[in-house]
């Protein structure tokens, strides 16, 4: 008889698709692996270094597409107790109605009862006093940016502007430049892929692997591929070798290696012909930039301890 869990039978029962960062979870906890994807208890704050690294991406490779994926934080937020009331009235009322075009003014007997709710400012006489303790301007931008917020990442003012220097620092790289085809310039016969979503299964494994490319350059007339992962850090450039241990990022060459054979070369291409060629672009906060491309031995010993190591624990 099974005595598995039914979320656990519900994962099982399922095609999973591990990616570089669910296999680096399940190997440094394996517990937070079973929250995150078993019982699906994600948690929604997302680290500022995080929310820097994707806005620079974004500059780099996406710049198109900024606004779909952010919002800037507004200059002033209103304070910690106007900003409960403002939240509290959004997520209870605003959101259960379909008009957009309403405003905090709106929800003047909301506010109130809001305030009665939490005993704040009743000690003042009026209703009229009240509301403008709350109906603040700062309260008033706060809640209009919440609706633009919706699904959004918020990043603030200083991150936006640091993130958008570095991405201009890195595209001045005339190295770094063409080896990712940043201007668009490439000669003929030269593909360009950048945040590429690549997924494959595995023939001999219950499972399959699945990840985002940053930069893919696709050189068919010579048979050469150029897979370029875009990297910050918080350490000066030249202890980036370093983090590729401490982070595990030889597995994600490793994940992004295969999918790029067998999604985006697949079947038909003779692998012998071909030469596929692993850079990390690295930014510090000092913003030197510099491309560590992997040797092909050690790239081959990356594989190898991938396919021997890895493959087993998440097995």
């Amino acid at each position: 008889m099974n005595n598995n869990p039914p979320e656990l039978e519900e994962f099982y029962n399922k095609e999973f698709f591990f990616s570089y960062s669910s296999i680096n979870k399940l190997m440094f906890s394996p517990n937070a692996f079973y929250k995150h994807y078993v019982l699906n208890q994600r948690e929604d704050s997302v680290d500022a270094h995080l929310i820097a690294g994707r806005a620079l991406h974004c500059f780099l490779l996406e710049e198109d597409k900024f606004d779909d994926q952010f919002i800037i934080l507004p200059g002033k937020f209103p304070s910690d107790s106007i900003r409960t009331v403002v939240d509290n009235i959004f997520n209870k009322h605003f959101l259960q109605q379909e008009n957009n075009s309403l405003t905090l003014d709106d929800f003047n007997s909301e506010i109130l009862n809001e305030l009665l709710q939490i005993n704040l400012y009743q000690k003042l006489k009026t209703d009229t006093q009240r509301l403008g303790k709350v109906k603040t301007d700062d309260a008033l931008e706060y809640f209009e940016f919440l609706k633009k917020k919706k699904d959004k990442s918020v990043i603030d003012l200083d991150t936006y502007n640091r993130a958008k220097e570095s991405a201009e620092v890195i595209k001045s790289n005339e190295t770094i430049s063409s080896l990712m085809n940043l201007k668009g310039d490439a000669a003929d016969g030269i593909k360009t892929f950048n945040e590429l979503k690549l997924q494959t299964k595995l023939s001999d494994q219950p499972f399959g692997l699945k990840g985002i490319l940053d930069n893919v350059l696709v050189d068919e007339e010579s048979k050469t591929v150029f897979i370029n992962d875009l990297k910050t850090t918080s350490k000066p450039i030249q202890k980036f070798p370093e983090s590729i241990d401490y982070y595990n990022y030889w597995i994600q060459a490793a994940v992004y290696f295969i999918l790029t054979v067998n999604s985006l070369l697949k079947d038909e291409v003779d692998l012998d012909d071909w030469n596929i060629h692993f850079t990390f672009v690295v930014i510090d906060n000092y913003n030197n930039v510099y491309p560590f491309q992997v040797s092909d031995d050690t790239f081959s010993k990356w594989l190898l301890a991938f396919e021997k190591e890895v493959l087993k624990i998440v097995n």
